[in-house]
């Protein structure tokens, strides 16, 4: 038996895999402890989206390597394992690297004794690593990279969750190769999971008291493409919520409008297990823009599904992603991107500042913006969106809806105050709902809105109860 410590660095598709790492270390008997440095194996499952993520991987496990003590192992995982595996490597005390294609075999990391590297199972012999100087140290073994990606689709993983929302990855990888984006580079095309593995793991999510599922995936509207399914996202979400009781969120995270097709709308609209929201990964709205992206350029039929999405589910929220500061972007573009803000009156958006990603195809694009501009053009950006979120936002002002319940305080005062999430707010990034009083967590509660901040509700019960399943 040995004591792990998990740290999850990026992405919910990150904490998906760190959950499930978990759930094979609790099975073999190991035990989670609650902080570093009780830990007999620490485990970073580390990011490399963008330079600023690998740089926060690259500082978390020199910390974490400095303050080691005699015997404990370091282990980093995840995507940077595999796509700057010799960075980590050159990182003294980092015992031993797992790919992002293979954390199904933490298992044999973390054993007390791993197994040689001539055993005939795919395990990563861990080193123990002394002090030499860091130009002698051997760099630590990584994973032999698998021929595809089956075993993390095919292989029972046992989630055990104990807060009221939980994410779901049903595919991993991605089909389309966008000239900003590294993922393709290091996690492939895309793979689904099986549509019975999808319904095994939320049926055990929902056994163990889990009130909202959040699909997500790079490619959340391309699922089922390599299984052979047509319309796949419809037909999954079909068979999900025929076995999920009514009083259980589905939430949508990063679905591509081009994969947006009638049926799937139909399907969001119809079942009530799924929240009327979306979160589509835009990038921006100038055609020329999107080319050089290597993305649709289609900006007027992206505001058409816009209608269409409204005119099914009139209350729905919208959110998505832009990039300022794409090599090449005039202001003629710029202007674009912020009049398409003003027509299509989203209620999230989030904008990222353009980052020069080697081996990338944008990294090699003439009329590259300076960084002053960029930094300019997403305050203008964000002061503009502000501003559309905060009148999005007041349109609930002594509305009903319903609020999933995560935690529990108390105001300046001393009242209590619950706090939740509506519809409208996907976990960690978009905003909560504050109801006066008191409320179990992880139950469903109907609020009225007494006041609205730019992305906040502040709420009271209505009727002084709760209600389950409508929203």
């Amino acid at each position: 038996m040995q004591k792990y410590y998990i740290l999850t660095l990026g992405c919910p598709k990150n904490a998906v895999d760190s959950e499930g790492m978990e759930g094979i270390l609790a099975a073999a008997g190991h035990v989670p402890v609650a902080a570093p440095e009780d830990a007999d194996v620490i485990i970073v499952n580390t990011c490399s989206f963008i330079a600023a993520a690998r740089e926060e991987t690259l500082g978390v496990l020199r910390d974490l390597s400095a303050r080691k003590r005699e015997g404990q192992r370091l282990i980093a995982a995840g995507c940077m394992a595999q796509s700057h595996g010799d960075l980590l490597a050159a990182i003294e005390g980092v015992d031993g690297l797992l790919s992002t294609q293979r954390w199904m075999q933490i298992g044999d990391l973390v054993a007390p004794n791993p197994q040689p590297a001539a055993s005939r199972r795919p395990v990563i012999p861990l080193q123990v690593t002394s002090t030499p100087s860091a130009a002698e140290q051997p760099a630590p073994p990584a994973a032999p990279q698998p021929a595809s990606y089956a075993d993390w689709r095919t292989m029972p993983i046992r989630r055990h969750r104990a807060t009221p929302s939980a994410y779901l990855k049903i595919s991993d990888g991605c089909n389309l190769r966008c000239a900003f984006c590294t993922i393709p580079g290091f996690k492939g095309d895309m793979a689904s999971k099986p549509v019975g593995a999808v319904l095994g793991e939320a049926r055990d999510l929902v056994a163990n008291g889990v009130r909202e599922i959040v699909l997500v995936a790079q490619h959340l509207t391309d699922y089922g493409r390599d299984l052979g399914l047509k319309d796949g996202l419809a037909t999954l979400l079909d068979e999900l919520c025929q076995m999920l009781p009514d009083q259980v969120w589905v939430r949508l995270m990063y679905a591509y409008p081009h994969g947006i097709s009638e049926r799937l709308i139909e399907v969001m609209a119809t079942r009530p297990q799924i929240v009327k929201y979306l979160d589509m990964p835009l990038q921006h709205a100038h055609p020329a823009t999107l080319r050089r992206m290597r993305r649709p350029p289609d900006t007027e039929r992206t505001l058409a599904l816009i209608e269409a999405l409204r005119a099914a589910m009139p209350d729905i929220a919208l959110r998505s992603t832009f990039i300022v500061g794409f090599p090449g972007e005039t202001l003629e573009e710029f202007r674009a991107l912020l009049a398409f803000l003003e027509r299509a009156q989203l209620d999230r958006v989030g904008a990222f500042r353009y980052s020069r990603e080697p081996g990338t195809p944008a990294a090699d694009l003439p009329d590259q913006v300076r960084p002053q501009v960029i930094e300019k053009r997403w305050h203008t950006l964000m002061q503009l969106q502000q501003g559309i979120s905060r009148a999005r936002t007041a349109h609930w002002l002594g509305r009903t809806l319903q609020v999933l319940i995560e935690g529990q305080g108390a105001a300046d005062d001393g009242r209590p105050l619950a706090i939740g999430r509506s519809f409208r707010d996907a976990p960690e990034i978009d905003g909560q709902v504050f109801v006066w009083g008191e409320a179990p967590v992880g139950s469903f509660l109907t609020v009225r809105v007494t006041r609205t901040t730019d992305y906040d509700l502040w709420a009271v019960p209505e009727d002084g109860v709760g209600a389950e399943g409508r929203r």
